[in-house]
């Protein structure tokens, strides 16, 4: 047996996830939580993955214990209301493209991407999209096989916190991809951002055809991955329970006029689906959404915008989703990378400004903390939090 001895109580932990549960419900807690989107990208060079990310994505008991080696890292140095230790199949964001047989590079010491050409711009005949194993082809399969892999590779380890807790690593186990990276998203790593934008104006039938593919696929896979642990998923290395995530940021860069035509009648038809499974409706942008913040909440009626952009107008954020939606995110990652502590600090002190009093809400980073952004900088969110985000 392996134990993983985190130096942390965890009677710590079920303070935060009850600070937590209390902002889920729209009441008040003793403060603003914080949390931050910590990737695998970040924390593997810093538990002796710098060189050697293919180990990690290529064997499923390493891919477990680094994730619990990473998150141990993260609850010993990073302040925050993170509470909920997952362990998933996690191929940082390439595996819905690679489910439709596109071909995914990853190199030794980064983060996997799209290989060039792109699989749409060698051929555009979309049958074979129509026609592919979309759940059991790909990063989609190995995701499966990773999972039953790691769950019986779970019972050799536990968690060991401070206090004398022990938590058995099976019960920490979960299917991965709890929903989409975006449907606009997909398409453009199917066809090429340019590709796609210049598509939307070309070939605009050709476009709507090859959205309804991505929903029509997303909404299988979605089932599978429903149907692996009954609801019970990770995403963003998090825990979900019947949340699913429909977050897209090809669509930030739409017009209006755009994402009416395009997107509004894929994304009904995706959150319609969802809402009958009685799941909850997971949106997220990055970059400046101002143009979309209504679409999400009206047409969509999402139930939680996660890691939204420190680039959308906060006030109309509010105004519009305030108190009904839940809203996470607004802190600037450029000012985490790239400033001071004391810089991010009155940057969360601004977002609480506006956000303190709003039933639902999160500070969290607008989105995905980037490798080598300084601990301090990061540390400086929860500071700012206990001193103007108490109530």
């Amino acid at each position: 047996m392996k134990t993983i001895n985190i130096n942390i109580a965890y009677e710590e932990l079920q303070k935060r996830k009850k600070r937590w549960d209390t902002v889920m419900g729209f009441e008040r807690p003793d403060r603003v939580p914080v949390i931050q989107y910590i990737g695998s990208r970040y924390w593997l060079p810093l538990i002796g993955y710098e060189n050697d990310f293919s180990n990690y994505f290529n064997d499923p008991v390493t891919m477990m214990e680094a994730q619990l080696e990473g998150q141990k890292w993260i609850l010993e140095n990073i302040k925050s209301d993170f509470h909920n230790i997952v362990v998933y199949p996690d191929f940082m964001w390439v595996e819905d493209v690679s489910a439709f047989g596109a071909e995914t590079t990853f190199p030794k010491n980064d983060s996997p991407w799209v290989s060039r050409p792109h699989m749409l711009e060698k051929d555009d005949d979309l049958e074979k999209l129509r026609d592919c194993d979309y759940v059991h082809s790909g990063l989609h399969g190995k995701m499966i096989d990773y999972y039953k892999k790691m769950k019986d590779a779970a019972s050799d380890f536990t968690v060991s916190f401070s206090d004398g807790k022990e938590i058995q690593v099976a019960d920490l186990v979960f299917p991965g991809g709890a929903g989409v990276i975006g449907i606009a998203a997909l398409a453009g790593d199917l066809c090429g951002v340019e590709k796609f934008s210049m598509d939307m104006y070309d070939k605009p039938e050709w476009v709507k055809e090859l959205l309804d593919i991505i929903v029509d696929k997303s909404i299988d896979w979605i089932k599978a991955v429903l149907a692996l642990n009954n609801g019970r998923m990770a995403f963003c290395s998090d825990y979900y329970e019947n949340i699913i995530h429909i977050g897209d940021d090809g669509t930030a860069q739409m017009s209006p006029d755009q994402f009416q035509e395009f997107m509004i009648p894929a994304f009904k038809k995706l959150v319609s689906y969802i809402h009958s499974k009685e799941c909850a409706v997971q949106a997220h942008n990055c970059g400046k959404a101002d143009h979309l913040v209504k679409f999400w909440k009206d047409d969509l009626s999402i139930d939680r915008y996660m890691g939204f952009s420190y680039l959308t107008d906060k006030h109309l954020l509010k105004d519009v989703m305030g108190g009904k939606v839940q809203i996470l995110g607004g802190i600037d990652t450029a000012k985490l990378h790239e400033e001071t502590p004391e810089a991010v600090f009155e940057d969360c002190k601004n977002n609480l400004e506006i956000f303190k009093d709003c039933a639902g809400y999160v500070m969290m980073d607008g989105h995905n903390i980037a490798p080598g952004t300084p601990v301090d900088n990061i540390n400086a969110m929860y500071k700012c939090a206990v001193q103007y985000g108490s109530f």
